[in-house]
């Protein structure tokens, strides 16, 4: 699967979540704590440690994840701008473990970033999209409602797909703006840098 996204900034938090409500479903409210790896602190080739806290009812559920993403941007027509990824995940048991073994073999610890996240659900039908992009299956969408300290607010808006043909991820990138219109955000609110970045420019 290939995982496309936009991320915008988030001037009026409260509004948006009412937007959200409105056109998608709730899904949860997760704290994720991330550990960036590298062999330099300027590598692009990172590995990523997530510590997951997901909130429920009843308490808290735990869970780790290591992460490898190819990470591209890529550049409508229009100009506007959307993250392709190639993603590749798995759950770990253990992460003490991993993490000395990176240690000791001589990767350095690039970035900690903290996530307080609330996540909503859309069902995006296959019709929707053109014929050409031969999207044959309904998609997901998922909106991230994200408070990154000490950057703020941003609203990240993700859809899996199940082809990487040019067409087909147009067609969803395109969709993808469209739906960050429909809850209300401009175009001069989407943000191409990454969390990365935007932290060091912070000194972090």
């Amino acid at each position: 699967m290939t995982e496309i996204e936009i991320k915008a900034r988030v001037l009026d938090r409260a509004g948006l979540e009412k937007r959200l409500n409105q056109i998608a479903a709730f899904t949860m409210q997760v704290l994720r704590d991330d550990t960036y790896y590298g062999l330099t602190k300027e590598t692009r080739c990172k590995l990523r440690v997530r510590r997951e806290t997901l909130l429920t009812g009843g308490g808290e559920e735990k869970k780790t994840l290591l992460t490898y993403k190819r990470k591209e941007m890529r550049t409508l027509p229009d100009g506007s701008s959307s993250e392709v990824n190639d993603e590749k995940e798995t759950v770990i048991q253990d992460a003490d473990v991993l993490e000395a073994f990176l240690k000791d073999s001589g990767f350095l610890v690039t970035l900690k970033k903290h996530k307080d996240v609330k996540d909503w659900e859309l069902c995006v039908k296959k019709e929707s999209f053109a014929k050409e992009a031969r999207i044959g299956q309904d998609l997901t969408a998922t909106f991230e409602l994200c408070n990154v300290p000490p950057l703020g607010d941003f609203l990240e808006i993700e859809i899996l797909s199940p082809v990487d043909t040019p067409c087909a991820v147009e067609a969803i990138q395109k969709k993808l703006h469209e739906l960050l219109a429909l809850v209300g955000i401009g175009e001069d609110q989407v943000e191409n840098r990454y969390y990365s970045e935007l932290l060091r420019e912070v000194g972090l």
